[in-house]
């Protein structure tokens, strides 16, 4: 019993984790690996939380509409090697200070934490999908479904750093931190 409020309570605070990105501080920013790790991890859940959403505006042949198609397939291949540097990114853009992230990285070390990371973050982000929106996302999702699952992640952090220089208040948004020059 002891276990099951030990993992209750890790649950609720990590389910307090996702919620915190919308508030963490305008000077937050991961990696461009990191990004990309971030997509490919929740790509799956992303894609077909987006697929659900969409079902009403899109046609049974689009790629969002195929929850065992070869595009979630493509991404659940990658999502297991980029869980390290996923839940690395989690952990920044919670917002938590230095001497806060020990504690949230043991928390994402949990048994909870890395199954349900996934699915609860692609839900946040398909909440503000609105049905005219559909048939963009749809258009990039055949736009990049040629492309290796590595590659559609470079293009989708590049996209996460430019939505994130627009609207740094915005829910979900991800700054990329600059890349240290080269010495001349």
């Amino acid at each position: 019993m002891t276990e099951l409020r030990s993992i209750a309570r890790k649950g609720a605070l990590f389910l307090a984790a996702l919620a915190l990105p919308a508030t963490a501080s305008a000077q937050t920013c991961v990696s461009q690996r990191e990004a990309e790790a971030l997509f490919l991890y929740v790509a799956p859940e992303l894609i077909r939380e987006a697929g659900r959403v969409c079902a009403p505006s899109l046609p049974a042949a689009s790629p969002l509409r195929q929850p065992s198609g070869a595009l979630i397939a493509k991404y659940r291949a990658e999502a297991d090697g980029a869980w390290p540097l996923a839940k690395s990114a989690f952990a920044k853009l919670s917002g938590a200070g230095a001497s806060e992230l020990g504690g949230l990285a043991q928390l994402l070390d949990s048994q909870f934490a890395r199954p349900a990371a996934a699915p609860m973050m692609a839900q946040m982000i398909a909440a503000g999908i609105r049905a005219d929106d559909c048939p963009l996302i749809d258009r990039a999702m055949t736009l990049i479904e040629p492309l290796p699952a590595r590659n559609a992640a470079g293009l989708a952090a590049i996209a996460f750093d430019l939505a994130g220089r627009e609207d740094r208040g915005r829910a979900m948004a991800v700054r990329i931190c600059p890349a240290p020059r080269a010495a001349r």
